[in-house]
Parts: structure tokens; sequence; C-alpha cells
């Protein structure tokens, strides 16, 4: 018998700071910004990531398409 496969976990959550990068990513002056919606579940194991920019623009993001920065 298969076991299920477990949920995959968001890779991103609400709060974390992060940098758009990627060939894909308009360019903007300032690629730094905070997670502030997560778009998926645990059933749909693609999540998007709604993320605000110190401009407050906002624009949304696969996982590949984002690195997290890390609090000094």
């Amino acid at each position: 018998m298969i076991e299920p496969a477990l949920p995959r976990k968001a890779r991103f959550q609400i709060g974390d700071q992060v940098k758009a990068v990627g060939p894909s990513v308009p360019r903007r002056e300032d690629n730094h910004g905070i997670v502030t919606e997560i778009l998926g579940s645990a059933e749909n194991v693609i999540y998007r990531y709604r993320v605000t920019f110190r401009d407050n623009t906002s624009d949304t993001f696969y996982g590949f398409e984002l690195e997290r920065i890390e609090a000094a």
C-alpha cells in the first residue's frame, strides 16, 4: 500500500523579507519587499506569494522567483 504524500509546506511565510530575482521578474529600483499573502494550499503544491515592496506596490511571484533576506 502506498502512503499518501504529506502536504507540501509553503517556502515563505507572511512577514518574511524577500528579494524578487530572476529573468522573469520586472525590473524595479528596489526588489526588496515583504510577503503579505500566500496563494495556494496544501492540496495545491504550487504556491504563489504576494509581495509588497517599499514603494507600496505589490506583485505576485512563484517561490523560485524569491530569495529570503535574513534579518541583520
